[in-house]
């Protein structure tokens, strides 16, 4: 299965076979990290795949190894993060290998080495108990109309994609030149305190989405005075 097909077939896993993934598995992983396409490439990131017993969790199931990410904090970081590393989900998806996002945990036992890259998010990564994918009539999403200006067929891959919560946080505006406005929806003072974070990494989600559907048109860029949207926080523009 190619990644493409991968977005309308994947699911986070939150039960794992106790086995680890054999070395060759895991070279094929660091592999693809290191050549994944970045967002904004002006900004230092790092990752280390970490066992079980280093990692601490509010979950109450474990997986074999964790994907423990860094970043320096420049200009778009948790953004850039959420792009590289669902490219990354959707590689491993279509491996057969169960991946999950994780915003309450974080590495032990571990520091990583550039003092100025800080812990992001951990990815559970291992084999699947169970079914790893589902039928697209299984996905609670919103509509396109919800989602856009416009109910759009070119947004559809964004539409798939997961969030924190299954907040789906984005909005998408079309320019006159046939590019597209991303936007971040505030969610209320509260819940925006607690998902601020996550959010900021789902809507780099969603674009790795959008470059994955569209890599040989997709180009992301930030404008300098883009245009206000009541309720929402700019967080990019982009061509498909």
């Amino acid at each position: 299965m190619n990644l493409e097909d991968t977005i309308y077939k994947r699911q986070s896993i939150r039960s794992y076979d106790d086995s680890p993934l054999d070395n060759q598995t895991l070279d094929e992983i660091r592999d693809f990290i290191d050549n994944a396409k970045e967002l904004n490439p002006n900004i230092k990131w790092s990752y280390e795949i970490l066992p079980t017993e280093n990692i601490s969790t509010m979950m109450r199931w474990k997986a074999p190894h964790y994907i423990a990410i860094f970043s320096e904090e420049k200009e778009n970081y948790y953004q850039n993060v959420g792009f590289i590393f669902q490219q990354v989900d959707l590689f491993l998806q279509s491996k057969g290998i169960g991946t999950c996002w994780i915003g309450m945990g974080n590495p032990k036992n571990y520091e990583n080495p550039d003092k100025d890259q800080k812990f992001i998010i951990i990815i559970a990564i291992g084999k699947p108990k169970g079914n790893l994918y589902r039928e697209i009539d299984q996905f609670r999403r919103k509509s396109l109309d919800d989602i856009s200006d416009k109910a759009d067929e070119k947004l559809v891959p964004a539409q798939f994609a997961p969030s924190a919560s299954n907040t789906q946080p984005w909005y998408f505006t079309h320019n006159d030149d046939g590019s597209y406005d991303l936007y971040r929806v505030k969610l209320g003072r509260l819940r925006n305190r607690f998902y601020k974070k996550w959010n900021k990494i789902d809507t780099g989600i969603a674009l790795a989405h959008l470059y994955v559907a569209n890599k040989d048109s997709f180009r992301f860029f930030i404008k300098d005075n883009p245009k206000e949207l009541k309720d929402c926080f700019y967080a990019g523009s982009f061509e498909i």
